[in-house]
């Protein structure tokens, strides 16, 4: 049976288990209310998980890449867009980038810190060039999909699915096709750059990992001391926070060589993969997408001409680099989002503490300027007028 065929099918049976969540159903006696109390969580997170973790085994053994982080984004994605109502507790997600970072953390050496700092210029041009190509192809975007051209704007600029949502909303700006087009955006790229790797004869492990895994006590350790970094730097506003602080805390232990080289376990980076995943797949909603079919077409379009056009930066970049391979660069480049691109590079085997902080600081340059940049734009245009 072809993969497409595969998935399909899982997705029909778990949505014929679910059911349909627009079903006028009668109204329960006490009793059956008591005990159908617990069917909400059931059915949009526990049902939900085993359909998650069934596709990343599938898409796993079928060898695909990213396959627990894209079997579980497919079949996720699949059941919200079939309108069924899928929620990932903010805890979990949590601590599945918090996984992520520590894990990426673990490989930071002093010589892998100084070299990241010798990188900030190439950060900030990378940070600089996506909000570039963002302002340049607002106008064509705006004119193509129909929407308005703040919500252009704020659909195109390399940022966060729920930063860029807020922000432009606080400008007019369509909440719900920010969300859509960022969701959308992140799905393409993480699922574009693995398999084009793929196609070009680099090799996707099935697992990224290297030397032996942490023991009990210093596992605990790592991931404690990250959550109490991780729950207070969030509440200062620092942004991914429950990402970078985790791979400032654990890189920190990694380069006092407190960690003895122990790397993370295999099958924590696989649940990190299936979280990943699953938080992508249910910023899919239906309605949004229904809503918005023109805006979603044309906005695939503009977004792979921007990510051909940031590739292309990252490869010219490459030539004239030492020590970093094309496939760290594309990644630390790439529109994707931080975690999900965070979490390839590790998968792929790549430099993913560079890639982290190379999304660190275009999230911080595009958080710190959108609002500015778009209020700028339009006088200027008032002016002119």
């Amino acid at each position: 049976m072809p993969v497409t065929s595969q998935v399909r099918h899982c997705i029909s049976t778990v949505v014929v288990t679910l059911g349909n969540p627009m079903d006028n159903r009668p109204p329960l006696h006490a009793s059956e209310k008591r005990s159908e109390a617990p069917a909400p969580l059931v059915r949009t997170l526990i049902l939900p998980a085993i359909a998650a973790t069934l596709g990343g085994y599938l898409w796993q053994t079928l060898g695909l890449p990213l396959g627990w982080l894209m079997g579980s984004a497919i079949m996720i994605g699949g059941l919200a867009l079939s309108g069924l109502s899928i929620q990932m507790p903010k805890p979990l997600h949590r601590g599945g980038l918090l996984i992520v970072g520590s894990s990426v953390g673990l490989w930071v050496t002093p010589e892998v810190a100084s070299q990241m700092l010798g990188w900030l210029p190439v950060m900030l041009v990378s940070a600089v060039l996506g909000i570039t190509l963002a302002i340049a192809l607002t106008p064509l975007f705006a004119r193509l999909s129909g929407l308005d051209t703040a919500t252009a704007y704020f659909c195109l600029l390399p940022g966060g699915v729920i930063e860029m949502a807020e922000i432009g909303e606080r400008y007019s700006a369509n909440r719900a096709a920010i969300a859509a087009l960022h969701a959308t955006r992140v799905g393409l790229i993480v699922t574009l750059i693995p398999a084009i790797a793929q196609h070009y004869g680099h090799q996707v492990p099935m697992l990224s990992g290297g030397g032996h895994a942490l023991s009990a006590p210093l596992l605990i350790s790592v991931l404690g001391l990250s959550m109490l970094a991780s729950t207070f730097t969030s509440r200062l506003g620092m942004p991914s926070a429950w990402l970078l602080t985790p791979l400032i805390i654990s890189g920190v232990m990694s380069g006092a060589e407190f960690t003895n080289s122990g790397q993370m376990p295999g099958w924590l980076l696989i649940i990190a993969q299936l979280i990943v995943g699953f938080s992508l797949g249910a910023k899919f909603k239906r309605e949004s997408l229904l809503a918005l079919p023109r805006s979603l077409v044309t906005g695939i379009v503009i977004l792979l001409v921007i990510g051909s056009l940031v590739s292309g930066a990252a490869l010219i970049f490459a030539l004239f680099s030492e020590g970093e391979t094309a496939m760290t660069l594309v990644l630390s480049f790439a529109v994707g989002g931080m975690a999900e691109m965070t979490l390839t590079a590790k998968v792929l085997g790549q430099n993913a503490a560079l890639v982290a902080a190379f999304h660190a600081v275009r999230a911080v340059t595009v958080n710190l300027f959108a609002g500015p940049l778009w209020a700028r734009l339009t006088r200027n245009s008032t002016t002119d007028e």
